[in-house]
């Protein structure tokens, strides 16, 4: 778990996770095998290298925290380095395993606008291969009122780095997503007995549409 201070710039910012994560600073090589498998609703998600993907839950208790733990406890997670953009600063460390916080970068922020130039940094490093940004806490307004082409910026700089980005925010933003994923699970009183494994299996997930890219040939010159 490590809590990182505003850096000064964005050498200072690439210098720390250099020094910090020597053995992931390596391009990474896009391919087409998902990010995670394991959980029916994380392999759902659908998570690739150079893209990013939504997830909206649009109300609290919706199941956002739970399937963002079970992320950052994926399996590999304890040999794979994840980052988490904390945009409201609530993230619960003690809700994970140590194993998994050993791995985990934590940047705390408290506005959706950081929260987006520390993503933007990640990811424009390609020091760490899935990046969690987290909005979900701030209002439909706040995230709304982000610029469309913050999100253009951040896929373009998955697609380059070969990281994945995976966003959670409370309402449909983010129009360049490759996949979108909507929470609307309620919970019943019965559900507090089970163990979290067990909830995160029965969590449903309603995918909303893929972005696809679509590669023309390239011109033919015609002779004379």
């Amino acid at each position: 778990m490590n809590s990182i201070p505003t850096p000064v710039n964005i050498i200072a910012f690439r210098d720390f996770l250099r020094a910090r994560f020597p053995e992931a600073h390596a391009p990474q090589m896009l391919d087409e095998q998902p990010v995670v498998k394991g959980v029916s609703c994380i392999e759902s998600l659908d998570l690739r290298k150079g893209a990013i993907t939504e997830v909206v839950a649009s109300r609290p208790g919706s199941g956002a925290a739970l399937l963002m733990a079970g992320l950052l406890q994926r399996e590999g997670a304890c040999r794979e380095l994840t980052a988490l953009v904390d945009g409201s600063d609530t993230f619960d460390p003690w809700s994970l395993c140590p194993a998994a916080l050993e791995r985990m970068l934590w940047v705390r922020c408290r506005e959706p606008g950081k929260a987006i130039r520390a993503s933007d940094l990640l990811l424009r490093d390609g020091n760490i291969p899935l990046v969690i940004l987290d909005l979900q806490s701030h209002t439909m307004q706040a995230v709304q009122s982000l610029p469309s082409s913050v999100w253009h910026r951040l896929r373009m700089l998955a697609e380059k780095s070969g990281a994945c980005l995976c966003a959670f925010t409370p309402v449909r933003v983010v129009s360049c997503a490759q996949t979108r994923a909507f929470l609307q699970h309620r919970w019943e009183l019965m559900d507090q007995y089970q163990n979290r494994a067990g909830l995160l299996s029965m969590l449903p997930v309603a995918m909303d549409r893929q972005r696809v890219r679509v590669v023309l040939p390239a011109p033919v010159k015609a002779t004379a």
